[in-house]
């Protein structure tokens, strides 16, 4: 983990609010792996005071840059949105725990919704070049929030999409095309991130079908490094009744947890 200073080299808008920025950052893109994410700053003021934490969806070590995705729906992502190439700031990172690789033999399904899809990109991309076959599945409301084609389909030897109102792919549930997938002969582990109501029905879709379940858990923060407990989730199996044994703190912890762990509720 390093603070390092880091310069905006392009910031692109993808889809409807969703931007592509890209920093160099030489050295948290010689350390960064899939599922870590990084926390940035995007104003030297007090307004936003706290910085943004964001999935890293790409990184190359000997070019030293690495890919954040983003939706501009708050203060902080906003005044992100409005930095120009060339502006420098702080980002601390690699931060959290990512993936772990799926068993021998077995082929990945990724499950993205939202915000969720940029960590499903990145480990897309490296299980790939391991050999490992790849489904991508994506859900989103409409058309206009899904990504383009030439951000999704170095992730996944298959690509399949979901709208809620049906305007692009599936109409319906991103979970209709996991029930089709894991129906399918052969091992498969199950990565998922996005909303949380999403990531419920994907872990108990899951266990229904008994397929091992990942899930990328995204939670508010305030420090990243995990001394202000304020991204805690419950988890389930404890080996006793002390808080410290009952939550975890996504951001050290996680944000990669065994969907089987958490206490989801009802």
């Amino acid at each position: 983990m390093i603070d390092e200073r880091v310069q905006l080299m392009a910031n692109d808008a993808v889809a409807d609010d969703f931007y592509l920025a890209r920093w160099q950052a030489p050295h948290i893109a010689a350390q960064v792996e899939p599922g870590q994410f990084v926390n940035i700053e995007v104003a030297a003021g007090v307004a936003p005071l706290l910085r943004i934490p964001l999935s890293v969806c790409a990184a190359d070590p000997q070019a030293g840059y690495i890919d954040v995705l983003y939706e501009d729906m708050g203060p902080k992502s906003q005044a992100l949105s409005r930095l120009v190439p060339g502006v420098q700031t702080q980002c601390l990172g690699p931060l959290g725990r990512g993936f772990p690789p799926p068993a021998q033999g077995a082929g990945a399904i990724l499950v993205g919704g939202g915000i969720g899809v940029p960590p499903m990109l990145y480990w897309g991309a490296v299980l790939r070049r391991c050999g490992v076959r790849v489904v991508l599945l994506v859900g989103a409301r409409h058309r206009g929030k899904h990504l383009p084609d030439p951000l999704l389909a170095p992730a996944a030897d298959t690509v399949r999409r979901a709208t809620d109102d049906g305007s692009l792919g599936h109409a319906g549930l991103v979970t209709d095309l996991l029930r089709d997938e894991l129906a399918e002969a052969g091992p498969h582990q199950v990565y998922c991130c996005g909303p949380h109501g999403m990531m419920q029905a994907v872990a108990a879709l899951c266990r229904e079908m008994e397929a091992p379940c990942q899930v990328s858990l995204e939670e508010y923060m305030a420090c990243g490094i995990g001394i202000c407990v304020g991204c805690a989730v419950e988890l389930v199996g404890a080996e006793d009744d002390s808080d410290y044994s009952r939550y975890a703190r996504i951001c050290v912890d996680g944000p990669v947890f065994d969907a089987r762990r958490v206490k989801w509720g009802h």
